[in-house]
């Protein structure tokens, strides 16, 4: 099924490329979702993350399987999507 959805998108390695994508149930549980691995990645003692990791929610049209996991983009290229 292809449909509009907001996606978590993971990006991370040298250079930055998309590593892993979820469908979210919206806008507000996506950026929730951000912000909670955002705090868990960093180590106690640091204030804030500096490493490579980088994370967008997206509205992108998605073809989707019977578990809502993505199959593939619609639309657009997976190596064109970008953190920014």
């Amino acid at each position: 099924m292809v449909k509009e959805a907001i996606v978590l998108l993971m990006f991370f390695g040298s250079p930055l490329g998309l590593q892993e994508y979820t469908v979210r149930d919206g806008l507000s549980e996506c950026l929730k979702a951000k912000r909670t691995i955002e705090r868990n990645v960093k180590s106690p003692t640091q204030k804030e993350y500096n490493g490579t990791m980088r994370l967008a929610c997206k509205k992108l049209e998605v073809k989707v399987d019977e578990g809502n996991r993505i199959v593939e983009f619609v639309n657009t290229e997976k190596d064109s999507l970008k953190p920014f």
